[in-house]
């Protein structure tokens, strides 16, 4: 026994025993020399094992936190340290059992340093020369382990080959172990030090924290900046479930951080640690530049305990990471293990009104009409791509009094405003009457089913309808305008929160008036105003005859002097008169050649022989207010300036017409005519008598 006890001390004092935990862990052995092994202290026939625990951290690896290693089970680092899945490394042998005998007996000339060991990736490694022909390689398992078996007693270098990406530093160095050691946690100077045939490591290594980058842009992918978002985690239990609540994540001075995308839309999330047994965070949207949705849809992510990234969108994920945020584009990206890369897009809704140009194909803001004409206008309407999502999404048109909007619309959609050729069916959107009333004229109301948004999510639709002026017609002057609204939700996600933005825009119609004044010009060339002058209004044609409706009627009766064009439902007049001041004004024309044919004239003056022809060309210049940025309620995206300049300034063709006096004729019956008569009576006689006096005279 003391043969024993002074052979294990003499063993002690040559082998190196250290293996120090730590980022290089290794193992030698010390120099040749001792007592010879006993063949009963050291069973040269028994398999051994070597079990790795591979563990990383992501803070910096000091002499304070390393621990020195003994070999056997149970080594736990503290708490700074994870263990790591996924690391490969192999087990190289160098020396058999004969040479540890002779090693330990002293016998052997050999000398054991990793310097000799050369490794040869996918290749073949040597050690003092010699190539190597027993290898094993392992990688270790989610627990951050892996154990070599059945290993005859001898001396092996431990090499750590490769290792998963959130490991930043060099791998660990290499390690020389031999089968058994003597286990010197138990004691190192006395009879009760063994021999350990398992013999276990921990190697360690700096791994990064987690980083999530989000890039913010709108739907026509550019950078969008001031995107603001909270941020919130939960750190998992040791049984792997998660607590009810989520902790804001604060600044050191306990205030929310603030977290917002700069110029180029970029917000980086840098040093995010996980917990002991991993952390889920929560990443919510609260604002955005004014007039984009803000979508509070959380964004999920896990940074587990192995210092890796998750993106987790599976239906019904047990560690609430569904992700169902309609905002994120494309896939996001995990780099390094421990990168997320998510791009992130905010939409603004866009609304543009014009009407068609008269007897033209371009589309304008502001046109003239005639009074009753079928007035073509459009809405072209920017829908985002969650649509679905909106508790508010309407687009109404305002037409001011004067208007009168068809309820008929065609709805077709486009991937860019000018590209809308698909038609929206028809049971995918309605269309209600918005009830005249006040300064309004008769609108509508549009909206998209559940099976419209899904067909036009992310896409422009243009919506066509006619409409027409009726009687309340503003006549030159300011117009008359037709406003539409786009009202939408400001907030997905949000609770108890139906704030919405307004886009509005607005087109302007315009129509004209005609003024005659009558006079007459008597024989002593003195003109006098011609009252009760009958015309017809034809169009330019000549031939089709504009029907009219009185304006100045006063007890049932038309005074004459002032008439618009009659609309569709009304009778109308085929003839208007001058006033008591010679004056006739004709309202709801647009620019054109009409003719006034005179039907009636005074007394004493001739009917004009021919239609009057008469042009009107009147040009308008529409003030619009616009503003292309939003406020806390909207955007305006153009409203009447209240002021329209005119050319000439009355808005009004304006031509004079004037009757000669002709030659006078007596009535039938009258004493003139008798007189005439008699005194053609007496001529005949007369001329009768001349003749036939002659004749006789003759025969005598």
């Amino acid at each position: 026994m003391e043969v024993l006890k002074a052979s294990v001390k003499r063993i002690l004092s040559l082998l190196l025993l250290a293996m120090v935990l730590s980022a290089i862990p290794c193992v030698a052995l010390a120099a040749n020399g001792g007592d010879p092994a006993d063949d009963a202290v050291i069973n040269f026939n028994a398999k051994g094992s070597i079990t790795v625990t591979k563990y990383a951290t992501t803070s910096a690896i000091t002499d304070q936190n390393r621990t020195s290693g003994t070999g056997v089970e149970g080594q736990t680092p503290n708490e700074i340290y994870r263990t790591i899945e996924g690391v490969t490394f192999k087990l190289f042998k160098i020396a058999d059992a004969d040479a540890v005998k002779e090693y330990y007996n002293g016998t052997s000339t050999a000398t054991y340093e990793l310097a000799k060991f050369k490794y040869v990736e996918n290749g073949t490694s040597t050690y003092n020369g010699t190539p190597i022909t027993e290898t094993k390689e392992g990688i270790t398992r989610e627990d951050g382990t892996y154990k070599f078996e059945k290993l005859p007693v001898g001396i092996y270098v431990l090499k750590e080959v490769t290792a998963p990406d959130q490991i930043t530093e060099r791998l660990a160095e290499d390690s020389l172990i031999s089968i058994p050691m003597v286990n010197t946690a138990t004691s190192s100077n006395n009879e009760n030090a063994m021999w350990m045939y398992d013999v276990y490591v921990y190697p360690k290594n700096k791994a990064s924290t987690g980083t999530v980058e989000l890039t913010k842009q709108d739907q026509n992918g550019n950078a969008l900046a001031g995107v603001t978002f909270e941020l919130y985690k939960k750190d998992f239990n040791d049984d792997g479930s998660l607590p009810v609540d989520w902790e804001q994540v604060t600044s050191a001075e306990g205030q929310s951080l603030s977290l917002t995308t700069d110029e180029q839309g970029k917000l980086t999330l840098a040093d995010l640690s996980a917990e002991k047994n991993g952390t889920q965070y929560k990443l919510v949207e609260v604002s955005a530049p004014a007039g984009y949705i803000v979508n509070q849809t959380p964004l999920y992510f896990k940074v587990n305990r192995n210092f890796t990234l998750s993106w987790n969108n599976a239906e019904g994920d047990q560690n609430d990471c569904n992700n169902k945020n309609t905002g994120v584009v494309g896939t996001p990206v995990i780099t390094a293990a421990t990168k997320l890369s998510i791009t992130l897009r905010n939409e603004m809704p866009s609304l543009t009104k014009q009407v068609k140009e008269n007897g033209g194909t371009a589309w304008k803001s502001d046109e003239q009409y005639r009074l009753d004409d079928e007035i073509t206008y459009r809405l072209i309407v920017y829908v985002p791509n969650n649509v679905a999502e909106l508790a508010a999404f309407t687009i109404q048109d305002l037409p001011q009094t004067g208007i009168t909007d068809s309820i008929g619309c065609t709805v077709t959609y486009g991937d860019t405003a000018d590209a809308c050729t698909s038609p929206v069916a028809a049971d995918n959107f309605t269309v209600s009457a918005i009830a005249a009333g006040g300064s309004n004229g008769q609108g509508f109301e549009l909206t998209l089913t559940e099976a419209g948004k899904a067909t036009v999510a992310g896409k422009y639709i243009q919506i066509v309808y006619t409409a027409h002026m009726n009687a309340n017609a503003v006549i030159a002057g300011s117009g008359n305008g037709n406003t539409a609204i786009l009202t939408y939700s400001k907030y997905i996600g949000k609770a108890d929160d139906s704030s919405t933005y307004a886009i509005t825009d607005e087109a302007r119609v315009y129509t004209y008036q005609y003024k005659i004044t009558k006079h007459l010009k008597n024989a002593a060339t003195q003109t006098l105003a011609g009252a009760g002058v009958e015309f017809q209004l034809l169009d330019s044609d000549q031939t089709t005859l504009i029907k009219v409706v009185a304006l100045n009627i006063v007890d049932g009766v038309d005074q004459g002097g002032s008439y618009r064009l009659a609309i569709t439902g009304e009778t109308g007049i085929d003839t208007m008169k001058t006033g008591a001041d010679g004056t006739l004004t004709v309202k709801g024309l647009e620019n054109g050649t009409y003719y006034l044919k005179e039907t009636k004239t005074l007394a004493g003056y001739n009917l004009l022989s021919e239609p009057f022809e008469i042009q009107l060309k009147v040009t308008e210049t529409t003030t619009w207010n616009t503003d292309g940025t939003f406020t806390a309620s909207g955007k305006v995206v153009k409203t009447y300036g209240n002021n329209t300049t005119y050319s000439p300034d009355n808005a009004m063709g304006t031509s004079t017409i004037i009757n000669k006096s002709g030659f006078v004729l007596p009535q039938t019956g009258g004493m003139g005519y008798l007189l005439f008569c008699a005194v053609g009576i007496a001529l005949i006689a007369g001329g009768a008598m001349l003749i036939f006096g002659g004749r006789k005279k003759k025969i005598r």
